[in-house]
């Protein structure tokens, strides 16, 4: 067991940032916290690829500390320590996209996201671990390890964000910038007990993001609580750009509506399912039509698509970035990205096509089902629970399914169709005396990024305090 010295008080953006405001916290005391913490963990941990120098972090977060004395309007994400999954370019910083072609690579431009960050005063740590060129949902690394989830060191983070996801809820950072190209971000963030979201397509600069496949990609967060994550949504948002004013007319529209529903889709996302899941997500069903959000059940259809036609975009457009790589390439992809750049090389154009075309279809349904009358979608992020490192296959009332598969079965429809998603904890199973965390998912219409957040949040109030919870504040958590 490492004694952290962790504070007692919540470790999130929203309480800590009030604490440096009012000069209790200075922002270089919070980050000499981080990086202790960093030095303490991440060894074990695996969360981190590259941290910034220290001399330049904290001459930042010095800088940071002067500024307090100045009386200025300081945004709340001033002196904020946080991290960027290693597909995020930040200048001068070691790039490598958790791949060997990139090992020796610094970057010479800075994303857009986090050149908004640094400008609010938010301080870099540094890079995540990840899936090899974001190529995966697990956290696994071949050649710069597997970022190991903290609720239990044998189990997979989730990915392809799982640095990210640890360091979050480890408390090494206050939030991560990550990506999610099929559910990235919510699948890590479901495994290691946290808030994630990824955005309406689109809707935030992916300039200066290394692609995995564009039409799928989205820029996310991690974050201990939905107040946090809307912090990160409106500092991210261009607020001028005409998406953005969308945004704000649709949720103004819906919320003028007398009450908020939330639709729950009959079959597909319950059918195949870990039991102890489904019964947590069916007893909260409970208490969230005790509530005044009004519960409402749905039927769809397409369901044999939503994982056919993703996986047929991913895989083709991974396959066209990375073609020349494909080519050249003497040993430098891990064997995983290797096979699945093959695999995409061999899907005929036509076939990309008709997946799009099918992916359309699926997008005006549930526009249609938005337009009905229903606010939010809720389901459960994922249909198992964090599985052992070495699983490559898991059983589910005695069927057998890939963990890749399982992981991904609840989240990559909305990447395809780009609809705004967040995960927040529900609640925790208990296995062997280890607490495993479950994670809520709630999806909304286009543009409705801010419905989303507001019912994230008043969802998160339903669920309760226990979901603030930090496996290294626990003392049956052995680090």
């Amino acid at each position: 067991m490492i004694d952290l010295n962790l504070p007692v008080s919540p470790f999130t953006i929203e309480h800590l940032s009030k604490s440096i405001r009012t000069g209790e916290l200075l922002p270089s005391e919070l980050t000499r916290l981080c990086l202790g913490r960093i030095r303490k963990l991440n060894n074990v941990l695996n969360s981190f690829i590259t941290i910034r120098n220290e001399d330049e972090i904290f001459e930042f977060a010095e800088r940071c500390d002067k500024r307090l004395n100045q009386n200025d309007l300081l945004h709340p994400l001033y002196g904020i320590p946080y991290s960027i999954k290693d597909m995020i370019h930040a200048k001068h910083l070691k790039f490598t996209a958790g791949s060997k072609f990139y090992s020796n690579c610094v970057s010479n431009t800075t994303a857009s996201i986090v050149k908004i960050l640094d400008k609010k005063g938010a301080i870099l740590i540094g890079t995540n671990n990840l899936n090899e060129f974001a190529s995966g949902i697990t956290g696994k690394n071949s050649i710069y390890g597997d970022s190991k989830n903290p609720w239990d060191l044998s189990r997979i983070s989730g990915g392809s964000s799982g640095g990210s996801a640890v360091a979050v809820a480890s408390g090494m950072v206050l939030f991560s910038l990550g990506t999610d190209t099929g559910g990235s971000v919510r699948v890590p963030a479901s495994l290691c007990g946290l808030v994630g979201m990824k955005p309406t397509f689109g809707l935030i600069s992916t300039f200066g993001v290394f692609p995995l496949s564009p039409s799928l990609d989205h820029v996310g967060w991690l974050t201990r609580s939905v107040w946090d994550a809307n912090l990160i949504f409106k500092s991210l948002e261009d607020k001028n750009c005409r998406k953005a004013r969308k945004n704000a007319m649709i949720t103004h529209k819906l919320l003028r509506a007398s009450k908020l529903v939330i639709g729950i889709p009959n079959g597909y996302f319950l059918n195949v399912i870990d039991s102890r899941i489904k019964k947590m997500f069916i007893d909260f069903l409970r208490i969230v039509s005790q509530s005044t959000l009004l519960v409402k059940n749905f039927e769809i259809d397409h369901t044999n698509n939503f994982f056919t036609s993703w996986k047929k975009v991913r895989l083709y457009e991974a396959s066209m970035i990375h073609a020349n790589r494909l080519e050249s390439n003497t040993g430098q992809f891990g064997s995983d990205m290797n096979k699945m750049l093959i695999e995409g090389l061999h899907i005929p154009v036509d076939d990309y096509i008709q997946a799009k075309k099918q992916i359309k279809k699926i997008k005006h349904k549930f526009m249609n089902l938005f337009s009905s009358g229903i606010s939010a979608i809720l389901l459960p992020t994922t249909v198992i629970l964090a599985p052992k490192l070495r699983k490559v296959d898991i059983e589910i009332d005695d069927l057998q399914l890939n963990v890749r598969k399982a992981l991904l079965r609840n989240t990559v429809l909305f990447n395809s169709i780009g609809f705004p998603a967040i995960t927040i904890p529900l609640g925790f199973v208990t296995e062997k005396a280890i607490m495993l965390p479950v994670g809520l998912q709630i999806i909304g219409p286009k543009y409705g990024d801010r419905l989303v957040l507001l019912v994230a949040k008043k969802l998160e109030e339903l669920v309760g305090s226990h979901s603030m919870l930090n496996p290294i504040n626990r003392k049956d958590v052995q680090l």
